[in-house]
């Protein structure tokens, strides 16, 4: 019988990133657990990962944020094993006053987007409730890179999409101000409209689709979690779109919603629909998750969440995604944390941080393990 390849991170070497000076670690292609306390480097393990699949942390927003204290560069060198059973490497090259880059099989990637598409991976870790209990835009942010992941053209759409936006604002708040005069301003508000019309439809287009889909995958996942709960996720625009609405259709709604806001907009100095402006809203039995839910019911969301893109991803791309697991179990009782590395350990390569050794003690035996411990950034078997 021929071997069932899944994707897998077969080794990292990691080069002055955060407390790590150089560190090579071969993985398990199944659960790999790192263990030690707070601040030994455990999560910048996981966060070494992301930079191989996402070409960024999940913890930190800037790459100079995990650069050692004394060094001018970090590195992180990966091995990756394909579904197909073909080896890629992909490097991360980070250098202070010259930025960062990518090499893929040691080509230079000139399009980040490319290596996002091509390695999936799924997170979750303390910041992931935001997700839940944050703003709209961590909300946007999340779904956002669950569909660049199944589509580099997305990651184009929206850069070009916040691009046109920021033209379109200056613009309104010159208006605004009177810093340009109505006419000149108008017309060249019109210059830009088009442009924007064009790629917000763009990008609303695939988000409609994705959640028509993505919806099945989140209530199978929270049934499994929470049984008899109603688990719901509405996709809310300022222009009311339907699934069977082509893009031509969500083009024309956004041309006549942006004639009819023309002098609200104007009077504001800012646009007023469109993409940037979306909200989901997380409901349990007809009540909104942020604002009435429990902390157990919010944590049982957020791992559904989890799940559904972990099997979303897995379903649709010819890959399956890794999943990093960063202090997850201090957020999860025993009963939750088994049903959720049940889901998973079987069907892919999981990357787990905890400061319990014996975190994992009653299900070692169902799967193919190897532990680490951390401590003052350097890596032992455990």
């Amino acid at each position: 019988m021929p071997k069932k390849f899944e994707m897998v991170l077969k080794s990292i070497e990691i080069k002055n990133f955060r407390n790590h000076i150089h560190t090579k670690l071969e993985f398990s292609e199944n659960l790999n657990l790192f263990v030690g306390g707070n601040a030994q480097g455990k999560t910048s393990i996981l966060e070494a990962i992301s930079y191989l699949c996402l070409t960024k942390s999940f913890n930190a927003n800037s790459d100079s944020y995990v650069l050692n204290f004394n060094a001018k560069f970090f590195e992180v060198l990966g091995t990756f094993e394909l579904d197909n059973g073909n080896e890629v490497t992909v490097k991360v090259n980070f250098e202070n006053g010259q930025g960062k880059r990518i090499f893929l099989n040691k080509e230079n990637v000139e399009k980040f987007a490319i290596v996002v598409h091509k390695f999936p991976i799924v997170i979750l870790s303390p910041r992931s409730k935001d997700v839940v209990q944050g703003t709209p835009e961590d909300r946007r942010k999340f779904f956002d890179l669950a569909i660049a992941q199944l589509s580099s053209v997305y990651v184009d759409d929206i850069l070009n999409y916040k691009k046109v936006l920021k033209q379109r604002n200056r613009i309104l708040n010159a208006i605004a101000s009177e810093d340009v005069k109505l006419e000149q301003g108008l017309d060249l508000l019109n210059v830009w409209d088009e442009e924007f019309i064009n790629y917000a439809a763009k990008v609303t287009f695939r988000k409609v689709k994705f959640m028509n889909d993505f919806i099945l995958f989140f209530k199978k996942a929270y049934s499994n979690f929470s049984a008899g709960e109603d688990a719901e996720i509405k996709y809310l625009t300022q222009v009311e779109v339907d699934v069977q609405d082509d893009f031509e259709v969500i083009k024309n709604k956004f041309e006549v919603a942006l004639k009819k806001l023309r002098s609200e907009e104007i009077r504001r100095g800012v646009t007023l629909i469109g993409p940037h402006r979306d909200e989901y809203v997380f409901e349990i039995n007809g009540h909104e998750v942020k604002r009435f839910a429990s902390q157990g019911q919010m944590k049982t969301f957020l791992v559904a969440l989890t799940m559904a893109k972990f099997f979303y991803l897995k379903e649709k791309k010819s890959e399956t995604p890794i999943l990093l697991l960063d202090d997850a179990f201090d957020e999860l009782d025993v009963e939750r944390a088994k049903k959720l590395i049940s889901f998973v350990g079987n069907v892919g390569q999981v990357f787990i941080t905890a400061t319990d050794l014996n975190v994992l003690s009653g299900i070692e035996g169902e799967f193919k393990m190897k532990k680490f411990i951390v401590k003052l950034g350097t890596v032992n078997d455990a």
